[in-house]
């Protein structure tokens, strides 16, 4: 299967030292100079890439260790988040989440058991501690 463009982009940016610049990119991967910056910039809005200005020049750098989809499932997951209303909506999903996520854990060794069963206490606790925001998109049932 053909990687998408941005995946070719971070796999290129990744091998890259010091980062590269939209013209080094659009000439490796054989695209468009504009194209290339269009996705640079769509990417770095969405935290997958940023860049420090070198001169005249914008040179982009990977700003995360995300792969291409791990970053995407990131987003989605997030956008999902958002747009709960209810309380009842939120356990369900993670409801769900968990249950898949204890199936894949069940595979680990104890000790990576024992790592993601204390991550969850600390959230389970930052939960019980949170104080109560008002949000007027969000009701509980």
């Amino acid at each position: 299967m053909r990687e998408s463009l941005e995946e070719q982009i971070l796999d290129y940016l990744k091998k890259m030292r010091v980062g590269a610049t939209a013209s080094e990119l659009s000439r490796k991967l054989n695209i468009n100079r504009m194209t290339a910056v269009k996705y640079l910039e769509v990417m770095r809005a969405t935290g997958l890439v940023d860049y420090k200005n070198v001169g005249m020049a914008k040179v982009y750098y990977v700003s995360t260790e995300f792969s291409y989809a791990q970053h995407v499932l990131l987003l989605k997951t997030r956008q999902l988040l958002e747009n709960i209303k209810t309380t009842e909506e939120h356990h369900t999903i993670l409801e769900n989440i968990l249950e898949s996520h204890s199936e894949i854990a069940s595979t680990y060794k104890r000790s990576d058991r024992e790592k993601i069963a204390k991550l969850l206490e600390v959230y389970a606790n930052k939960i019980r501690e949170a104080k109560p925001v008002k949000n007027n998109n969000f009701k509980s049932k």
